[in-house]
């Protein structure tokens, strides 16, 4: 029974980390973080509209590029979250695989167990021989074993 659970490398933090790579504080777009002194984050171009509120074409195809740039890194970022989670559902129905079967296999070792059980108390029963006299006996084979064993 192969489980990918022993070979999984979910474990290790590359991909948690690869998030945040290249991830820059002063290009926050947060006020508090790496302002520069025009009061803007640094990294952006400060756009100011004209007298009647319209934007200049460059600052309006200057303020597209950042957008579209944060966006690729926003993309993958979320791309990369996505496979994280793909890969935590995957060992988690491993897992619940793995539990299954061990589960199975308890059970069938339970049941196993008990037919022996009865099947030595019925041969206890007919040789006319106490049940203490046979567990007296598997103990000193065990001993017996153990001694071999050790010396």
């Amino acid at each position: 029974m192969s489980s990918s659970r022993f070979t999984s490398t979910l474990h290790q933090r590359d991909a948690r980390t690869q998030l945040f790579d290249g991830y820059d504080v002063s290009r926050s777009s947060s006020p508090s973080l790496g302002n520069s002194s025009n009061g803007t984050p640094s990294g952006f171009r400060a756009a100011t509209p004209n007298s009647r509120g319209q934007y200049s074409d460059s600052v309006m195809s200057g303020l597209e590029s950042q957008n579209d740039h944060e966006m690729e890194g926003l993309t993958a970022r979320v791309r990369l979250l996505k496979d994280i989670t793909v890969k935590i559902g995957e060992e988690v129905r491993d897992s619940t695989k793995l539990m299954g079967n061990l589960e199975n296999g308890f059970d069938s070792t339970r049941v196993r167990l008990k037919g022996t059980y009865n099947r030595m108390m019925r041969m206890a029963e007919r040789s006319g021989v106490g049940w203490r006299v046979w567990a007296g006996f598997f103990c000193f084979v065990m001993l017996l074993f153990f001694w071999v064993w050790k010396f």
